[in-house]
């Protein structure tokens, strides 16, 4: 088996500070509709805002960026467009899937049209923001650049691992120092952020930076080859069957990683239109507590551990999705990559 370095890198962006009249934020901050109102976006750090009023203890900002303008829908409240669907959406600084993200907007948040270029639509959102959050940034001036500066490191001994839980080698250049993850932790792609791994105790861990409450860390490890999947073919984390339902075209080819539920080994018969005939599939109910019937398609290389699985058991399974709502009966059909018992 062919094994890959992975390098897992929790990620915080810094502060840099703007040269205009807007504010710069320097942590992740949720906005709402209105003071205290519903949540409706997430702002990160770096992101350029334009300050309003205040109201108690919220202020009033607009920031603006491009999104992905299929994921856009009808009008919502006073807004001329909203986010469909059942996902997040992301807001770039630019119509590109490789500039920053500068916010994310929740499932069916408003926002106004400001053009269209290419797939991309650039959109402009007002909400409250709690005040405290811009009291940390200021586009110039000391006292508030120098809040948004992580504390300064605490003295070396008191990180210093245990001595038969330090790692073998520690001397790589430019690393800050190195710790133990002393419980398991769950690792973000931002303070605050969507959780994408996970530290088990006794792992050690190189620590590049601290802000506000936040450790950037990085870990290196080995995976199988097999079971990494390019970035663009990874379906989100919080995906649902309900999703593939909603979006069967824009999520056909994405790759999803769910745990479910075994009812039993089928082949296909003629009326399953999308699949062989006689092709071997796992009849499963989820993903997790979700409860919708799934049709996962065995290639031969599995049939052995398909075989295996006994009824209500519970796997957790990587596919591919062949097809989010299937004939007749919009049956999500997704083609099994690997099976992992519980």
């Amino acid at each position: 088996m062919r094994l890959v370095r992975l390098q897992l890198i929790a990620a915080i962006l810094v502060y840099a500070p703007a040269a205009s009249a807007q504010v710069q934020l320097a942590i992740t901050a949720d906005v709402a509709s209105r003071p205290g109102g519903p949540v409706v976006a997430a702002i990160m750090p770096g992101a350029r805002l334009v300050v309003g009023g205040a109201r108690g203890s919220s202020t009033e900002v607009t920031f603006e960026g491009w999104v992905d303008a299929s994921r856009l829908g009808a009008r919502r409240d006073s807004f001329p467009a909203s986010v469909s669907g059942r996902l997040t959406l992301r807001v770039r600084s630019a119509g590109s899937p490789n500039a920053p993200i500068i916010a994310v907007l929740r499932a069916g948040a408003g926002v106004h049209t400001l053009g269209r270029q290419a797939t991309w639509m650039r959109v402009r959102r007002k909400a409250w923001i709690a005040s405290s959050a811009l009291q940390r940034t200021s586009a110039v001036g000391g006292a508030a650049e120098s809040a948004a500066q992580p504390p300064p490191a605490p003295a070396k001994a008191a990180v210093q691992p245990p001595a038969a839980a330090r790692p073998e080698s520690t001397a790589v250049a430019g690393v800050t120092h190195t710790v133990v993850a002393s419980a398991g932790a769950r690792v973000r792609d931002l303070p605050v952020g969507s959780v994408v791994g996970g530290l088990t105790p006794g792992t050690a861990v190189e620590v590049l930076g601290r802000q506000f409450g936040w450790v950037r860390v990085r870990a290196d490890g080995w995976v199988a080859e097999k079971e990494l999947v390019a970035g663009e073919g990874a379906a989100p984390a919080s995906i649902t069957a309900a999703d593939l339902r909603a979006d069967p075209s824009g999520l056909k080819g994405k790759v999803v990683q769910w745990e479910v539920e075994i009812m039993s080994l089928q082949t296909a018969d003629p009326l399953r239109v999308e699949m062989r005939r006689d092709e071997p599939y796992l009849l499963a109910r989820g993903p997790g507590d979700e409860n919708v019937v799934l049709y996962l398609a065995v290639p031969p290389g599995l049939m052995a551990e398909a075989r295996a699985l006994a009824p209500l058991s519970r796997v957790t399974v990587t596919a591919k999705v062949r097809s989010g709502r299937s004939e007749p009966a919009g049956t999500p059909i997704l083609d099994i990559i690997t099976i992992v018992r519980r």
